[in-house]
């Protein structure tokens, strides 16, 4: 990560919002600015300490729980720049501002149009993926419904 190149800064704000979104403790503010939540503390820190930014390295340890919500984050956005700004953003207006989930995605469409539609929709895509945690009751639904669809599938095997 060089703190000089404006993609690497984008990508530390981003995972860094989007990690303190899934429960990861961090004390940086952050606000919605044009190119997604942004915090002006945590872009005083990586300029501040240049070189342990460019190593990524830290004196914090993550917990086992942080570090799998790490290696998910990482695993679902391949630290692009623009599917991060995308997801970002869309978790901002609806887990900070609380919108709901369409129009959320509508606002990051009017955002973010200098992106493609299949560009939103993936970054959208996987911003739930990464912070949507099913309830028990959610959980239950979604696996019966699972059930129902193989049920059928076999039964259209069969015929």
């Amino acid at each position: 990560m060089d703190k000089d190149q404006f993609e690497h800064r984008l990508i530390a704000q981003k995972l860094v919002y989007l990690l303190k979104l899934k429960g990861v403790e961090c004390a940086y503010p952050f606000h919605l600015y044009v190119r997604g939540p942004y915090s002006p503390d945590l872009a005083r820190e990586y300029y501040q300490h240049a070189d342990e930014f460019s190593r990524c390295e830290t004196e914090s340890t993550l917990s086992p729980a942080e570090a799998d919500s790490v290696a998910s984050l990482t695993g679902l956005f391949d630290k692009s720049p623009s599917l991060l700004e995308i997801g970002a953003t869309y978790g901002y207006l609806a887990y900070e501002m609380h919108q709901p989930p369409q129009q959320a995605y509508r606002a990051v469409r009017r955002m973010k149009s200098f992106y493609s539609n299949e560009q939103i929709v993936k970054g959208v895509n996987r911003a739930k993926q990464y912070l949507f945690v099913p309830t028990a009751e959610e959980r239950a639904a979604l696996d019966a419904e699972l059930q129902e669809w193989q049920r059928s599938g076999i039964q259209s095997m069969r015929h």
